[in-house]
């Protein structure tokens, strides 16, 4: 069996001269997505911090037995109260199937997990420039097995033939019930939308009793084993045939949590800040107020982060696409074409790291004036510096007296 096949493409310099002219539309639209992103990630950062503190600043912790410092009214306010789960009549944790039979009393979540034994293609090119223009792709794909818990396409492979792969029977599950959360003498209802945020994960074995239901549930002629806690359909864990599956089963537990939300009457329920931010928080056991909101506001502060990184380099895409047209004009001659990606790259980060912090300026503007001058300032001052590295490069105009 050839598990790697070969295709070679040719590309005519028009015909890439059409696909950068797509690209200057395409990366213009990027561009501009890319400009708004970054605008709706600095507006979300603030609004979610200002909430944050305002909720730090407002939040009333409940004592052991549920009642305010003070015996005051809480309904309709922000609490944190810390108090034991509790699992309702009804609230057992197991899979469609009835599956697995061990699951602990104080699981939180359970995961159902289904790998099956597939064909994998992996994808290789190689692009060489001609002269004149065109190009010449080399393309490889090659093909190995993996454990996968998404079901692969054969189809769509470029050599299929060999390679196929069955339809995957059946597929993961995770499994959420509300809980309770008792403090003292009182109790409030949790909602499947924080437990499913809470407990320590850990993986769970399996049990004969289970493999039995792993073989009634699927109805299969092959054998069902148990290999590394997980139930193994196939004739031979150490020799994985195409088609086999492994399905395993992880389990989160807690057996306390500390809940901020708003309290509504025997119930959590997401408190909204005078911004219109909801605040719906748990941590696995005894965590105070103040940690919890300081999380939050670490969290806020590194997904900021990655979101800026995301925007420049979008915008940066977005230029490249914008610009490539030059490099393929140039690639008339090989060698030619190189020197003036490498120009039109260039230009690209210039361009990048003039307008990203400029529209991250602009964005603070509205809410931190001072930083975002700052910002604002700091793209012109990289622009104006570029202005004049360039000025200093620029060759001197033929016939000029050279200064005394």
């Amino acid at each position: 069996m050839n598990d790697q096949v070969t295709r070679t493409t040719s590309q005519s310099w028009f015909s890439r001269i059409g696909q950068s002219l797509m690209g200057i539309f395409f990366g213009f639209i990027l561009v501009i997505a890319a400009i708004i992103g970054l605008a709706m990630n600095e507006s979300r950062a603030v609004k979610t911090a200002n909430a944050l503190r305002e909720g730090a600043g407002s939040v009333i912790s409940l004592d052991a037995n549920g009642f305010a410092p003070g015996g005051g009214p809480t309904r309709g306010l922000l609490v944190h109260a810390f108090g034991q789960i509790v699992v309702p009549e009804g609230g057992e944790l197991i899979d469609s199937n009835g599956l697995p039979s061990n699951v602990p009393a104080n699981a939180t979540k359970l995961e159902r997990i289904v790998e099956m034994y597939q064909w994998d293609e992996d994808k290789h090119s190689e692009t060489r420039e001609k002269l004149g223009g065109g190009t010449e792709t080399v393309t490889s794909y090659s093909y190995k097995k993996i454990w996968s818990n998404r079901p692969i396409t054969s189809a769509r492979f470029a050599e299929p033939s060999g390679h196929q792969n069955p339809e995957m029977p059946v597929q993961g599950e995770e499994i959420v019930k509300d809980r309770r959360l008792a403090v003292g003498e009182s109790d409030w209802h949790l909602p499947a939308t924080l437990v499913r945020r809470v407990g320590h994960v850990s993986d769970l074995t399996l049990g004969q009793d289970d493999l039995r239901g792993v073989r009634d549930w699927l109805g299969t002629y092959r054998p069902v084993k148990l290999s590394q806690g997980a139930a193994y359909v196939g004739f031979d864990p150490l020799s994985p045939q195409v088609g086999d599956l492994r399905i395993s089963y992880r389990v989160a537990q807690a057996d306390s949590a500390s809940v901020v939300a708003r309290d509504a009457s025997s119930a959590f329920a997401p408190w909204q800040s005078s911004n219109g931010r909801e605040i719906f928080l748990i941590r696995t056991g005894d965590v105070p107020a103040a940690q919890i909101f300081e999380e939050e506001l670490s969290s806020n502060r590194t997904l900021t982060w990655i979101l800026r990184a995301a925007g420049v380099l979008a915008m940066l895409a977005g230029f490249k696409l914008m610009l490539s047209i030059f490099g393929v004009i140039g690639s008339v001659i090989p060698f030619v074409g190189s020197i003036v990606r490498m120009g039109t790259t260039l230009v690209s980060v210039a361009l990048t790291m003039v307008l990203a912090p400029l529209t991250i300026g602009l964005s603070w503007l509205a809410v931190r004036p001072l930083l975002g001058g700052l910002l604002i300032g700091g793209g012109v001052v990289i622009g104006a510096v570029m202005l004049v590295l360039r000025a200093r490069k620029a060759p001197a105009a033929p016939g000029a007296a050279p200064s005394a």
